[in-house]
């Protein structure tokens, strides 16, 4: 009796679990009903090898490969592919039909030994590539082809290497090699596939919640963490070499009467809209976030003051010639802008202290315009004005004649 199924049939039923606790990410409910049906598969021919019934041993390898074709429209969600369901059941059922038919000769001739070397070939591409593979590779046409013959020549050399299990006759000894590739085939090939597969939807998950994390999921640009982060980065890059790198700290004018003539759901609105705008504009030129409430930043690599400057009065206009709303409804936005230009040693935070400090200036001189920061070095006493004019620029709340709406 052949108890190597066995350890493969336990190794999968532990592995169910942990796969069905990615429900949520693409592919991970085909690659729970696979293993659920590999486990069934491989029991079932094991179990017919025993009683030596053959209708179970049919039954075990048809199921066997169903598993394959949940894994090849697993592949097909997790990798974003247009192929049609029905060339990936085709190519699957090739592959397992391909690996019966060797089978039944049983193992002493070049195509037994082809096929199962060249299973065991691609279970170990799949396995070292899903662990690997990222957003990034998965769009790259010529892994999604090598990743869907893998798993055709995959299923082949499973389908071959359980034949002799049902009682298909077998002739001499093939070699060492051979029975080894057949072991290994028969006990933890299949377990490492999907072991492989919890690794993939494991890194996709992470991959997912650290670009939700990135991001300021009212606007969509990015947070104030990952903006900081990537303004240090760029900052830390342009200075090493001597470039030029700049930040626009911008405030969204009376965001308040926004509010409170307009309601909450009008002012959420008018974020978005406002930063849909200012990304459009940037076209990729910056890093651009949200820093809290109504302020934003921009991370300018390699732009001088002066041609931060120019692109702030850009945006100015941009902003004032795109009011929010529907038809029915416009909103006249305008943004305030401070600008400060990089210096040798500064941090991301250095910088915005400045910016901050000019776009107080900004707000003072009346809104709707930019202002360069003048002060080259802070202090505590520049970042404890920093904090007054942010205090201030809270608690300024003018009248509404500002706010223009159209029918």
């Amino acid at each position: 009796m052949n108890f190597l199924p066995a350890v493969s049939v336990v190794a999968l039923l532990a592995t169910l679990p942990v796969l069905m606790s990615f429900e949520r990410t693409a592919g991970a409910r085909e690659f729970s009903a696979a293993c659920a049906l590999s486990a069934a598969g491989i029991g079932l021919v094991a179990f017919a090898a025993v009683i030596r019934m053959p209708l179970a041993a049919v039954l075990g390898f048809a199921a066997l490969i169903t598993a394959f074709v949940f894994i090849s429209f697993a592949f097909r969600r997790f990798l974003a592919l247009s192929a049609p369901p029905a060339l990936l059941m085709a190519l699957t059922l090739a592959g397992g039909t391909a690996g019966i038919v060797t089978a039944i000769g049983g193992h002493d001739h070049v195509g037994a030994c082809g096929v199962v070397f060249a299973g065991l070939g691609a279970v170990g591409l799949l396995v070292v590539g899903l662990a690997k593979l990222d957003r990034k590779a998965a769009s790259v046409p010529a892994v999604r082809f090598t990743a869907m013959g893998a798993l055709t020549i995959a299923c082949a050399g499973f389908s071959h290497s359980l034949g002799p299990l049902s009682g298909m006759p077998s002739g001499g000894s093939p070699g060492i090699a051979f029975e080894f590739a057949l072991a290994i085939m028969q006990t933890i090939a299949l377990p490492s596939l999907f072991l492989a597969a919890v690794l993939m939807l494991q890194n996709r998950t992470i991959g997912d919640l650290s670009s939700a994390l990135a991001r300021d999921e009212l606007t969509g640009v990015l947070s104030r963490g990952a903006l900081i982060k990537e303004g240090e980065r760029i900052f830390s890059r342009c200075l090493s070499t001597d470039r030029p790198a700049a930040f626009l700290l911008l405030d969204l004018d009376y965001f308040k009467q926004i509010n409170d003539h307009y309601g909450h759901a009008c002012g959420d609105m008018a974020l978005a809209h406002f930063a849909g705008t200012v990304t459009s504009f940037l076209d990729g030129r910056g890093a651009f976030g949200r820093i809290g409430g109504e302020e934003f930043g921009v991370v300018l690599p390699d732009h001088t003051e002066e041609e931060a400057a120019s692109l702030a009065e850009a945006i100015c206009r941009v902003v004032r010639e795109a009011p929010a709303g529907r038809a029915h409804q416009r909103i006249r936005l305008t943004v305030s802008i401070g600008i400060a230009a990089a210096e040798p040693a500064d941090t991301i935070v250095d910088v915005m202290i400045r910016a901050d400090m000019a776009l107080y200036e900004s707000k003072a001189e009346g809104r709707d315009r930019c202002s360069v920061a003048r002060q080259r070095r802070i202090d505590a006493s520049a970042r404890a004005l920093a904090a007054a004019a942010a205090q201030l620029r809270q608690a300024d709340v003018p009248g509404q004649e500002h706010l223009r709406e159209s029918a």
